[in-house]
């Protein structure tokens, strides 16, 4: 039975028609593409959250119940008539390339412009990770035979509905070089950068990680500038041997060019730790997340049927995808698809990834269960809110 404060996670469309006119909605929009070539850059996200991304990337990381981290800004791109994208990965993208495959679900699928995925920049021996600037410089290409004028750079795990159409208009408005987007942010985050600004809001400093409340702004890791000028810049610092995008090209600039910011007004949830992972999911169970603010994220499409709820299941504020199995309680949690929750067991305050058991009996607690894993009947794992327990994907406990 699904009770009254039972949350559902937004609908994959029912039948194939409705996702045939979604698709065609999407096809007429793209159709009116805008001056940006939108660039995803993985390359400021290596070695964060290692208990999830031992074998994917960071934005590879489910998050909502049915997407991965990279959906939201897709979505955002795409939704804004940006036709062709380029993503430039570093390690461990297998699970990102089987996420996205061709782009089929976000109409990029395209003869001309759509999706492009890079691989890293490597040294000769293959061992090390050169940086993003050497991942733009070897994939130069990319840039020459885009058509657009102009370049939005941003990443995977930082989740904003910035309008990018507004702020390439900001940037020309302004007669800027460059335009970095900023925000207001009320909690403590160490992944992002306090940013500041001197007079008419140019950019006079972009701080090292650690940003506070006294802090007055973050930086949103999101930039536009022209591709000629984009380029010019990526050549220049990696001539000098540099190979980092904001040490390399963008804080040297700040003196040298007119770097403005963009002040973006909406939501913003950073995923760069577990905590901040677990934090951030428990914000969509109080209606608090960006996914919210889209009216629909598009994702690779799975076939499931609903949700089961036998008799006798208890589910209070969650979010369910489809295809789970409820027989016993669930609460304050979020079930990817396929979940099976038996019997008597108990989860609460937890993140269970796809296709987990939860046998008869058992109890989760402050904890984020990996895709696949098996919680065996009387087990019991409990964490802490500050500090929840992360199980690996294919975990038997």
């Amino acid at each position: 039975m699904l009770l009254n404060h039972t949350k559902t996670l937004k609908a994959e469309p029912s039948s194939n028609k409705e996702f045939e006119t979604s698709k065609d909605r999407r096809k007429e929009a793209l159709l009116l593409t805008n001056d940006l070539l939108g660039v995803i850059n993985l390359g400021t996200e290596q070695g964060l959250f290692p208990e999830f991304t031992g074998h994917r990337n960071l934005a590879a990381v489910p998050f909502s119940g049915r997407y991965r981290l990279i959906d939201f800004t897709l979505t955002n791109m795409i939704t804004q008539n940006i036709s062709q994208v380029g993503i430039f990965t570093l390690d461990k993208y297998r699970s990102l390339m089987d996420h996205l495959g061709s782009g089929k679900e976000w109409d990029l699928d395209r003869s001309q412009g759509g999706l492009h995925i890079f691989p890293p920049a490597l040294k000769p021996d293959g061992e090390a990770y050169l940086g993003d600037l050497a991942n733009f410089s070897m994939h130069r290409e990319h840039f020459i035979r885009s058509k657009q004028p102009y370049v939005v750079i941003t990443g995977s795990n930082v989740l904003t509905t910035i309008d990018y159409n507004d702020m390439l208009e900001h940037h020309k408005s302004m007669g800027a070089d460059i335009t970095l987007a900023y925000t207001t942010h009320e909690q403590k985050c160490g992944y992002c950068r306090p940013i500041r600004l001197g007079e008419n809001d140019r950019v006079v400093g972009v701080s090292e990680r650690g940003f506070s409340p006294d802090d007055e702004y973050a930086y949103t890791e999101t930039i536009v500038m022209s591709k000629n000028l984009f380029m010019r810049l990526v050549d220049e610092a990696t001539s000098k041997g540099e190979y980092d995008l904001l040490d390399g090209v963008i804080r040297p600039q700040l003196h040298r060019l007119h770097v403005h910011g963009y002040h973006y007004v909406g939501k913003m949830q950073v995923i760069h730790s577990v905590l901040s992972y677990y934090n951030e999911s428990m914000r969509l169970l109080r209606g608090e997340g960006i996914i919210y603010d889209f009216p629909h994220i598009y994702t690779k499409i799975k076939h499931e049927p609903p949700t089961r709820y036998l008799k006798g299941s208890k589910v209070n504020e969650a979010l369910v995808a489809n295809g789970c199995k409820i027989h016993g309680e669930v609460q304050n949690s979020i079930l990817f698809r396929g979940v099976q929750v038996s019997k008597h067991a108990r989860v609460k305050n937890s993140i269970i990834s796809s296709k987990s058991i939860i046998e008869e009996g058992a109890v989760v607690e402050n904890a984020i269960l990996d895709k696949e894993v098996v919680v065996k009947r009387g087990q019991v794992i409990r964490g802490t809110i500050d500090e929840p327990i992360v199980i690996a994907k294919r975990t038997v406990v």
